[in-house]
Parts: structure tokens; C-alpha cells; sequence
């Protein structure tokens, strides 16, 4: 069997949020160092899942919206393939089945750049249309635009605080660049700002955030996700038109926009420092309960608990994170492969 192209994809793309990053970063703690403990229970969990879904004779149209975001999703093949590579499987069929599973709904969902090396396409041109004409564009003034900044922010920070730095793009997507009379528009999505499940003592009643931003005057650059994105100009001063949603409902004007942040930026900051003030032992546990998560729907679908299992749990219980597992990120693409765990994949699937 030869390798799929799009193993080559997936490892070139990702590679770009490696660049000149320092994985002692991360928050709320070097996550790489917990992976060991229990990547082959994450993975066997999904694997039954998988197994679940061809047994009922399901097809990818079935499932396909139950899936998270293309960014979301990208991500935990990234993800799937470093636990392979951390733990001890060496189950060739399983990897290669988890994969596939993902990689159908991936080329289901993109219309170009499968992998995001340089876009987030996931409308077509019609579909892009039909979008507008259904949520039409209101003209920006730069007051309101700097307010739409504000609020983007703090939605940034309270999605780190409900995710952590793992987790992010599961509630922080950017769709695009798309093009409307000659402006790039940009649709970023925060659908789950409200997840009850993982934090049950939420009191906030808004859940669902959609911003439809079109730009005069400026090219962007998405790498692997969607957060990860780069502006050609500076994006607030370039803002000519948006429309803002909240759980369906239409936000607009500088009032409505300001009353908006006023409530949004304390709620981040709380959220955020509960989330970073907690034990460490806390915090894992937490972590390994937003990365279930992220695959919540599949997995009701399939009659399966979404939640950690007690062994899993157990198994990290009391555990110090292991050392050195990824030290360095100034690495060559073809190092990448082999410290990251491309090579054992494709080895699965030779």
C-alpha cells in the first residue's frame, strides 16, 4: 500500500505552527509531557467509535455535521498522530482507520488547500453568496470596528481560558479569505463559548458567536488553522463591513457592540484566571476532559461516553509530566517528520 498524499500534506502544513515557537509556552502547562500516560486509551476510544459507525453501516453524509470545524479537525489528526507516536501501539490497522475516518470529513468540508497551508476554504463561491444574501453586510465606521476588535479579543482569551492552548480552535475558527466585489471577507465562528459540560458552574447565557468581516485592502494568510493567520495590513483600520451574530441574533452599532464587550471582557478575564489558578492536578484532569470533548457529538452519536475513562484518569493521576519529550521546535521539515511521529504513520501504512 503506498502512502496517501495526504500524509505529506498534513505533516508540510502542520509543521508551519512549529516555526519559530517555543514549546515551553504553552498553557496552562507543556501538555507534550501528559500525552505518554494515555494516548493508546484516547486512541482505542476513538478507534471504537470508528469501528461503531461501519458496523452501523453509516456513511461520511451520516456523520459529517457531527464532526468539529475543519480547523478543529485538522488539528486532532495532528494530534492523533503524535499519541501514536508517543505511545506503545504499534496497531498499523487502528492509525490508519482513525485517520482515514478524519481525512474523509477533512476533503468532505474543503473545497481547496485540503490541509490549510495557505487557506481555510470550506464555501464555495455559491455558497458564499447565499450566505451573503441570507446575512447581508453592514457598512463599518472605525468606532465600530474598534469595538468588533475588542470583542474578538476578549472572545480569544475566554476561549484559551474554556479550551486551554491544545483545545483552541474547536471554538475559535476563521473561514476564509473569500472574496465579495473585490474584499476579502473572513468568517470566524466561536460556536461553543458555553460548554456546561466541562464547566458546569457557567453562568453566562450566550453560547454561539458568528462574524462575517469584509476588508477593503487586505490579504491574510491562514497556516494549518485558523487562528493561525496572518494580515497583510493592519485588520481593524481595513474593516469596511461586517455582520455580527450572537446565538442567531443580529448585533450591530457602536451601542450594541460596546454593551457587548462591556459583558464579554470581565467574563474572559475571570474565566481565564480561574482556569490558569487551578492545582496542577486540577488542570490535568481538566484538559483531558476539553480534549474528549472536542469529539462530544461523534461519540453520542455512536452511543459511546464522551467522558475520560476511569482508567484513563488513573492513569495520570498523581503524575508529574514527562521530560523532554519535545524540547525544540527549530527543526527541519524532514526532522519534523521523524521527531513528531510522520514516519511511524507512514510506516502504517506501508
Amino acid at each position: 500500500m503506498n502512502t496517501p498524499e495526504w500524509v505529506q500534506q498534513l505533516a508540510d502544513s502542520s509543521y508551519q505552527l512549529f516555526i519559530n515557537h517555543d514549546p515551553q509556552s504553552h498553557l496552562p502547562f507543556n501538555a507534550w509531557g501528559l500525552l505518554p500516560y494515555y494516548g493508546d486509551l484516547w486512541l482505542k476510544k476513538i478507534h471504537e467509535m470508528v469501528i461503531e459507525f461501519k458496523k452501523r453501516g453509516y456513511n461520511i453524509s451520516d456523520y459529517l455535521d457531527y464532526f468539529p470545524n475543519l480547523s478543529s479537525t485538522r488539528f486532532i489528526m495532528l494530534m492523533n498522530v503524535i499519541h501514536y507516536h508517543l505511545s506503545d501501539l504499534d496497531d498499523p490497522r487502528l492509525i490508519m482507520e482513525i485517520q482515514d475516518f478524519f481525512v474523509a470529513s477533512v476533503k468532505a468540508r474543503a473545497k481547496e488547500d485540503l490541509f490549510a497551508t495557505e487557506k481555510n476554504v470550506e464555501l464555495s463561491a455559491i455558497q458564499l453568496s447565499e450566505l451573503l444574501e441570507k446575512r447581508p453586510i453592514k457598512k463599518c465606521n472605525l468606532e465600530e470596528s474598534k469595538e468588533i476588535g475588542k470583542i474578538l479579543v476578549a472572545l480569544a482569551s475566554l476561549t484559551h481560558g474554556l479550551y486551554n492552548d491544545w483545545c483552541t480552535d474547536f471554538n475559535y475558527e476563521i473561514s476564509g479569505p473569500y472574496f465579495n466585489n473585490e474584499k476579502t471577507v473572513l468568517i470566524r465562528s466561536f460556536p461553543d463559548t458555553r460548554p456546561i459540560d466541562i464547566w458546569p458552574e457557567i453562568n453566562w447565557y450566550f453560547k454561539d458567536f458568528s462574524i462575517i468581516a469584509e476588508y477593503s485592502k487586505l490579504s491574510v494568510k491562514i497556516a494549518f488553522v485558523g487562528c493561525h493567520i496572518t494580515y497583510s495590513e493592519n485588520s481593524v483600520e481595513n474593516l469596511s463591513g461586517y455582520n455580527f451574530q450572537v446565538d442567531g441574533k443580529d448585533i450591530s452599532g457602536v451601542g450594541q457592540l460596546k454593551t457587548l464587550r462591556e459583558k464579554l471582557m470581565p467574563i474572559a478575564a475571570e474565566q481565564y484566571e480561574k482556569f490558569m489558578g487551578m492545582d496542577f492536578e486540577s488542570q490535568k484532569i481538566k484538559f483531558v476532559y476539553q480534549e474528549h470533548y472536542q469529539l462530544k457529538k461523534l461519540f453520542d452519536l455512536a452511543g459511546i461516553g464522551w467522558q475520560p475513562s476511569a482508567k484513563l484518569l488513573d492513569r495520570i493521576k498523581g503524575k508529574e509530566l514527562v521530560k523532554d519529550v519535545f524540547t525544540n521546535y527549530n527543526v527541519t521539515i524532514d526532522e519534523y517528520r521523524e521527531i513528531f511521529g510522520f514516519n511511524k504513520l507512514i510506516k502504517a501504512y506501508n
